[in-house]
């Protein structure tokens, strides 16, 4: 019997089989031993043994892992960000959209709490930038209900994960998405910075895919071998003419992409984060 783990708490998988059944799941020894930690989103073979309960017998071959949060089987990402209460980091926000090309994952732009927006242009400058670069990107207010339904309502299958900065409004999303489901929420700390609302991660059903909800993680690392994948994640530079292919845009004679930062037609910001992001992943910058 297979199955999918939808929930991972003190070490317990849950899983959900391809009928709809639910079980609190125990690992063998061996298992545990052979591969290592289980993640929430592993395809998983498993024997029932009491009542509600199974154990554990194969893990299937994954695709598509995160580490932080751990998800396994990733089909996209939900990159969440907030102009307001509290301002998220363009930083972080195009460092998760990097993440999600170097994982050969979809990613598209959910920005949350949109009547509180007090610049409505500017939100709309926002969008454009990223809209011309390729992604998709959601304008939401679960207390107007603004985007939401054509948000839910967009074709995706498989497995997508909600990553932000804590006080996004992911778990808000989630239960606007999912009314049905046990959902807590938290307001902003007394500093202004968002709390942790959710503890541990959880796959939730909508009607075509799986969300996971996932804690908020400010910080954000990785380490990248190949700088190359970090130059192509930034896609607005495809058709540069720079004179030598493999142009990283630092220093190299005949770049096309630096004069044209400089003259405002490439984003000066999202240069900025890529110069940080080639500094911080890749050892050789």
């Amino acid at each position: 019997m297979q199955g999918l783990v939808v929930l991972l708490e003190a070490n317990r998988p849950t899983v959900e089989t391809d009928d709809g059944q639910r079980f609190l799941c125990y690992l063998r020894g061996k298992i545990k031993r052979d591969a290592g930690r289980i993640l929430v989103g592993d395809r998983v073979e498993i024997m029932p043994t009491d009542p509600g309960e199974a154990i554990i017998t194969k893990v299937l071959p994954r695709s598509h892992s995160l580490f932080r949060p751990p998800v396994a089987n990733v089909s996209g990402l939900f990159v969440i960000f907030s102009f307001t209460e509290p301002r998220g980091s363009l930083e972080l926000l195009d460092k998760r959209l990097v993440m999600a090309h170097i994982l050969n994952v979809e990613a598209e732009i959910v920005v949350t709490k949109t009547d509180l927006v007090d610049n409505p242009e500017k939100l709309t400058r926002f969008m454009t930038l990223y809209q011309n670069i390729g992604y998709r990107v959601w304008a939401t207010s679960v207390t107007t209900g603004e985007g939401i339904p054509a948000f839910l309502e967009a074709p995706r299958t498989g497995i997508w994960v909600m990553v932000g900065e804590s006080g996004a409004g992911k778990s808000s999303l989630a239960k606007a998405l999912l009314p049905h489901e046990d959902l807590s929420i938290q307001g902003l700390s007394r500093i202004g910075r968002g709390q942790q609302t959710t503890r541990w991660v959880r796959l939730l059903k909508t009607r075509q895919f799986w969300l996971a909800d996932t804690p908020g993680y400010t910080a954000l690392d990785m380490s990248v071998k190949d700088p190359q994948l970090i130059r192509q994640a930034f896609w607005e530079w495809d058709n540069a003419s720079c004179r030598f292919p493999g142009c990283f845009h630092i220093d190299e004679p005949g770049c096309d992409v630096l004069p044209k930062v400089r003259q405002g037609i490439y984003d000066p910001l999202r240069y900025e984060h890529y110069r940080l992001i080639l500094s911080q992943w890749v050892k050789r910058y």
